[in-house]
């Protein structure tokens, strides 16, 4: 036992001395390099792409495509210019180096690095922080106990209860025509409408199920979706391993949708074409946990890129402030789970985040929702979750941009937010707020989504 003890004390001397170079190194990263001697990590660099967005954004350019391609060349020279250093180490190693550059943030992923590779990475000057990869992941939707009624129904609950099909048959409504919305049908079939971030496959495939529910509720047709009219595309990020019931989602895989999305190519990474980006983005994935940036710069750039994106809040409720990450981001629209009675779903999570964010954003339906199922050609399946509460969003958020297809995120979340249901079931504090009489609040937000008078609003009707 001293022995041991002994022992592992000098690797950790060791480690600390080792890595005191220029780059900070995350603590945990190193205990992973203790038990096991290689990490899967994340390299981030000094400089930040804040001032290209800012840039492209302070400019006027004769078409969106055309503004995305200019931001996308800014950043991809960015980081040409700041991680050849890196690339230069990575590409001299004497083993080869499996590694993915990433140009939307500015990173770079490398797998199985030894504490060697990393202690000659740190040392680069350009070098800010040396993390170990995330892993995020998805929860089954399905609920496998209570299957969905094989009667067809004109709506689906959720579709009725946020008042989607009334919305359709306001003057001046509409079904959600000419948006396209990704989820990470009307199938956008030019070759730009599939990339599979984990496999590289040629053919659309759902291996977990959680994206085809999710397409059906946002743009299904049938009566179960809540904008019918609109296309979708979907990247993949998730892969086909499970821990303790979730689907694991690599942040390599996430990051590389998240340039996909922003710049959509063919399903072999070939011939990008700006031009392609879907005008919204419903995600299905959470972190697990509270305060995690990672994806910020991902989602900063589909802001600047007029990509509006909405996360779900995630299911590790009903604790206040379990709001996971990245639906905790300001930069996003973070949606909790509500039943048919307008109560907050137990396992839906509250806010505030850990930064004193304000969450969720909003909440939408999210019990026994009848969607398409994965297993199903020609017949449905129920599903549940804040993973389904999200595409009701994505789905009234469709119907607003084929009204206006000018709208900026903060005016899309301002209709959202100022045109909901408040007469909600129960009564909870969280952040000092309550959900009975305190309006916005950490268990429901602004409220429960409402399509009709959100669409009601812009097109200046009544509500």
């Amino acid at each position: 036992m001293i022995q041991k003890f002994f022992l592992i004390t000098i690797l950790g001397i060791a480690l600390t001395n080792a890595l005191i170079p220029t780059a900070e190194i995350q603590g945990s990263l190193l205990n992973t390099l203790e038990k096991n001697g290689k990490a899967n990590i994340v390299i981030s660099f000094k400089q930040d792409t804040q001032p290209i967005l800012e840039n492209v954004n302070g400019k006027s350019f004769e078409t969106r495509g055309h503004k995305i391609t200019s931001m996308k060349t800014q950043l991809e020279q960015l980081a040409k210019e700041s991680q050849q250093g890196v690339v230069s180490i990575l590409k001299s190693r004497s083993s080869p180096v499996k590694f993915q550059s990433f140009w939307i943030n500015n990173k770079i992923i490398v797998k199985n690095a030894t504490l060697e590779l990393i202690q000659t990475i740190a040392d680069n000057p350009d070098v800010r922080e040396i993390r170990e990869e995330l892993v995020a992941h998805i929860k089954d939707t399905v609920e496998k106990s209570n299957p969905a009624s094989t009667s067809q129904e004109e709506v689906s609950w959720g579709v009725g209860k946020i008042e989607a099909d009334q919305a359709w048959n306001l003057v001046g409504g509409n079904h959600g025509e000419g948006v396209v919305v990704a989820l990470k049908g009307n199938w956008r079939a030019d070759g730009y409408g599939w990339f599979d971030a984990h496999t590289r496959s040629r053919n659309p495939n759902d291996v977990q199920g959680h994206g085809t529910n999710a397409i059906g509720v946002a743009v299904g047709s049938n009566g179960i979706g809540v904008a019918p009219g609109a296309q979708w595309v979907s990247c993949r990020g998730c892969g086909n391993n499970y821990y303790d019931g979730l689907v694991l989602c690599w942040e390599e895989d996430l990051l590389l949708c998240g340039e996909w999305i922003l710049c959509p190519t063919q399903w072999n990474t070939q011939n990008p074409d700006c031009s392609k980006a879907p005008n919204l983005v419903s995600n299905s994935w959470n972190c697990g946990g509270s305060g995690n940036y990672f994806y910020t710069e991902v989602v900063d750039a589909w802001k600047a890129a007029s990509i509006f994106s909405v996360f779900p809040a995630g299911d590790g409720g009903p604790t206040c402030s379990s709001v996971e990450s990245p639906a905790d981001y300001e930069g996003v629209i973070g949606v909790g789970a509500t039943t048919q009675s307008d109560g907050i779903v137990s396992s839906s999570c509250r806010g505030p985040s850990i930064a004193g964010v304000l969450k969720p954003d909003l909440t939408a339906p999210a019990l026994t929702i009848r969607t398409a199922c994965r297993d199903e050609d020609t017949s449905y399946c129920n599903a549940a979750g804040t993973g389904m509460a999200s595409p009701h969003v994505a789905g009234t958020a469709a119907m607003l941009l084929a009204r206006n297809p000018d709208l900026t995120f903060d005016q899309i979340k301002d209709l959202l937010q100022n045109n909901t249901d408040r007469e909600v079931e129960g009564a909870e504090s969280c952040g000092g707020t309550n959900s009975t009489h305190d309006w916005p609040n950490n268990v429901y937000g602004y409220g429960r989504i409402n399509a009709r008078k959100a669409l009601a609003s812009l097109i200046g009707g009544s509500s």
